[in-house]
């Protein structure tokens, strides 16, 4: 029901306009800062009824009145969320249907924000299914972990809206009472400095890390859009100061020489000899273009964190907004929160557990932690990143040395004060370690500081305890081991440094492989035609695979197709199929490949296209797919009538024919004769989960049981950019790799390719470009030595074509 307006609350005071814009301006800060235009963009406000979001609606629809947002006012003086201007906002009412009578509150709600708010915010309700995921007949109330689930479907509830209405941004209206009682709760269940930070102000939407567009990811496709949200093209006079310092940094003065001397070469050939010798040769194997990189996503603010609720209640009665309160949250039984609520409300508890000195607390922590990501930055400004490979999901590095700091004699010479700087100095170790499995780790959940304690003695030699001196495992070489589903290889260099190799760990035997699987076409498009007729299914979903590779599929072939890792009883087949070129040893290539790009069993964690049955016919052009008719039908195609018994029949008949003679019973006939062919080739793959589990990936091809090995066909390996010739036109895929961090890998001082945190910039065109030209180079080089003739340039090689 509604509360009535009465002020309890005569001295808190509501909140005013400046105070919410400014506290929007300290969360909401631009997430891609060269974006030069941006567009108006909605943004979304997630509305309980309750007293918290009801003021956070009516603060909105405040300061949308109070700015200016007409076509006189030039984009710079718009307010702006985030890198984006402040659209329509858009309130997201969830109706969880746990309570007799949500559904009429949530219309209540929807109605007051209506009326009270204008036509500045717009609400939409949505509800959710429980029977879509307990099940039919069972009651939500009864499950054990109703609460966190119920996080989780409202959160993917609130996802489904941005992407509907593509908004990248969602405010909550948990406010400073909040934020004490979640402090509270964790000093109960015993969390360090890190874990009494309390909310934070803002972060990536949780509980969605497999929906694309809002976790992490987006922004390729709103790059590839006509009209981006984000545009890093700059206009006008900025446009061209931007193109004068890339010029300036990209321009060679001895060419600019020669060019004034002797005039600029027509063909190019000058430029691509520069080229060829500032690029390095490849063996028996192409360059493979990196996968990109995704970014973007839906980002969660809180920006009353630093009101109290007093406050809210104070704004929501000022201005006549209407609150409704859930009568659960009364309840001290129902939740953890309730318990702590109602222990705050009804007691009077130590000066050293009320809501000033708990806020302290986490003020002082949140400094802490502060100072020790911008120490761990410092460090990274020495670590060298040789190598990060998004084809198979692998990074190579340089841990940093440590050294400890001088000091007084006495104090160096202090066990104390020897050990306090040890455990600061892993501490900061251990970030970096977190941050590089960051990159890797097929998990969204990153490993707490206090789980990387062996790594951290392992990786820096020199800030191991007294007392891990004597541990086995850390004497003598440093050796592999896993951690978060990443495997952790040393490489001894020459010069005796340490390089560690991060990469996907490999699957272990008794675990599920990642599987996505795409049903076959559409039957109906494939009846009485030919295959080369046959229609394109639609692009599926991106759906996260392995934790690491955005993938989309789409297909026309009658075998449901999926992805899955690479098996290596496959690779011969696989092998033997390839043919990038003419004269190409096309037997060595698989091999030269995966020796260069995914070594030893890192290529067991790449994903490759399967077909559930072999292919090769259609592949190849072979028309002939469907089987011939029973015989009367073969006699009807051909226009033999029913008394004539003289004519043979034929032995084939084409699917023209059939399409042109037969009669509409026939043609039923001939629907039911081919459905239970393709029942009758399913029939063997009717187990088919069962034996891809059994017979998925082992190390060798010895391990794999070859009974298995026709039930499927290996199509592509699409993140090496590697198919059988053909399959583009039966099967194409597309792949990114997830967000990365583009901070770590700028800092790294050995990394020079920047295309994963400037996709769209002129440095990502251009490595683009050069990649591609590297492909064909090689292929151009090897046609030309088997010739007997090498060119001495990629205009030489080809000049001919």
């Amino acid at each position: 029901m509604v509360t009535p307006l009465q002020v309890f609350h005569r001295s808190a005071r509501a909140i005013s306009a400046r105070e919410f814009e400014d506290a929007l301006h300290a969360i909401c800060r631009p997430r891609f800062p060269p974006a030069f235009s941006p567009r108006h963009r909605h943004i979304g406000c997630a509305i309980s009824g309750g007293v918290d979001s009801m003021a956070l609606a009516f603060l909105f629809n405040r300061l949308k009145q109070e700015k200016t947002l007409t076509a006189s006012v030039s984009p710079n003086e718009q307010f702006r969320i985030g890198d984006n201007i402040l659209g329509k906002v858009r309130a997201v009412i969830v109706d969880h249907g746990l309570r007799e009578g949500s559904d009429e509150e949530a219309q209540k709600v929807a109605h007051a924000i209506k009326t009270k708010l204008g036509d500045l915010v717009d609400p939409t309700i949505e509800t959710i299914n429980w029977e879509s995921e307990l099940g039919p007949g069972v009651d939500p109330k009864t499950h054990p972990s109703i609460e966190p689930l119920a996080r989780k479907l409202r959160y993917a509830a609130i996802a489904g809206v941005c992407q509907r209405h593509n908004i990248c941004s969602i405010f909550t209206g948990h406010h400073e009472d909040d934020q004490y009682e979640t402090i509270l709760m964790r000093m109960i269940s015993g969390r360090g400095y890190r874990g009494l930070q309390g909310i934070p102000a803002a972060v990536d939407i949780p509980e969605c890390y497999d929906i694309h567009n809002v976790y992490q990811s987006g922004y390729l496709d709103d790059q590839e859009s006509t009209s981006p949200f984000w545009t890093r093209m700059p206009t006008g006079k900025r446009m061209k100061k931007y193109l004068k310092y890339s010029l300036r940094d990209q321009l060679d003065p001895q060419t600019l020489q020669y060019e004034i001397a002797y005039g600029m070469r027509s063909d190019g050939s000058q430029y691509f000899n520069e080229y060829q010798r500032t690029h390095r040769k490849w063996g028996d194997y192409p360059p493979v273009p990196e996968v990109d990189a995704e970014d973007g996503g839906t980002m969660i603010y809180r920006p009353l964190l630093g009101f109290s609720k007093d406050r809210l209640i104070a704004t929501c009665e000022e201005n006549d907004i209407p609150w409704f309160e859930d009568h659960t949250n009364a309840d001290p039984t129902f939740t953890p929160r309730n318990a702590i609520r109602y222990l705050v409300k009804h007691h009077q508890l130590p000066s050293a557990l009320q809501k000033p000195a708990i806020l302290q607390l986490a003020a002082r922590c949140r400094a802490r932690v502060a100072a020790e990501e911008a120490e761990a930055g410092r460090v990274l400004e020495r670590l060298y990143v040789h190598d990060l490979a998004t084809t198979a999901g692998t990074v190579e590095a340089e841990m940093p040395r440590f050294k400890l700091p001088g000091g007084p004699r006495l104090s160096r010479r202090s066990s104390v004060w020897r050990k306090q700087h040890l455990v600061h100095y892993r501490t900061i170790a251990a970030i970096i370690i977190r941050r590089l499995l960051s990159l890797v780790t097929p998990s969204h959940n990153l490993p707490t500081l206090a789980d990387l304690d062996y790594s951290v003695s392992l990786l820096f030699p020199e800030l191991r305890l007294p007392d891990e001196k004597e541990i086995p495992t850390l004497q003598g070489e440093p050796k592999g081991y896993m951690i978060s589903g990443v495997h952790m290889d040393p490489l001894i260099q020459p010069n005796g440094s340490v390089r560690w190799r991060l990469s996907r760990a490999p699957y272990q035997a008794k675990t599920t492989a990642p599987t996505l699987r795409l049903s076959q076409s559409a039957f109906a498009s494939r009846f009485l035609k030919e295959p080369s007729e046959w229609a394109w299914a639609g692009w599926t979903k991106w759906k996260l695979w392995d934790g690491r590779y955005w993938i989309r599929l789409r297909h026309r072939a009658p075998c449901p197709v999926r992805v899955a890792p690479f098996e290596a009883v496959y690779q011969k087949d696989f092998r033997e199929g390839l043919l990038l070129g003419q004269k190409v040893k096309h037997k060595e290539l698989l091999a030269s490949m995966l020796k260069a790009y995914a070594p030893g069993r890192i290529r067991y964690t790449l994903p490759a296209v399967y077909a559930e049955t072999d292919l090769s016919a259609l592949i190849h052009g072979n028309e002939s797919y469907w089987p011939q008719p029973p015989e009367h039908l073969r006699r009807a195609a051909a226009g033999i009538h029913e008394d004539d018994h003289s004519t043979p029949t034929p032995e084939t008949v084409t699917t023209k024919q059939l399409q042109q003679h037969l009669t509409k019973e026939q043609i039923h006939e001939l629907l039911w004769f081919y459905k239970e062919w393709e029942d009758e080739q399913a029939a063997s793959f009717r187990d088919y989960d069962d034996v891809w589990e059994e017979s998925r990936y082992l190390s060798s091809p010895s391990t794999s049981p070859q009974s298995n090995k026709n039930k499927r066909k290996l199509l592509a390996l699409p993140t090496l950019g590697l198919s059988l010739p053909g399959v583009y036109d039966w099967v194409q895929c597309e792949v990114r790799y997830r967000k990365i961090d583009g901070d770590l890998l700028r800092r790294g001082t050995s990394w020079q390719r920047f295309k994963f945190w400037r996709t769209r910039d002129a440095g990502f065109r251009l490595r683009r470009r050069e990649t591609l030209l590297e492909r064909r180079e090689w292929l151009g080089l090897k046609r030309r030595k088997m010739a007997g003739e090498v060119p001495v340039s990629v205009a030489d090689a080809f000049r001919g074509e």
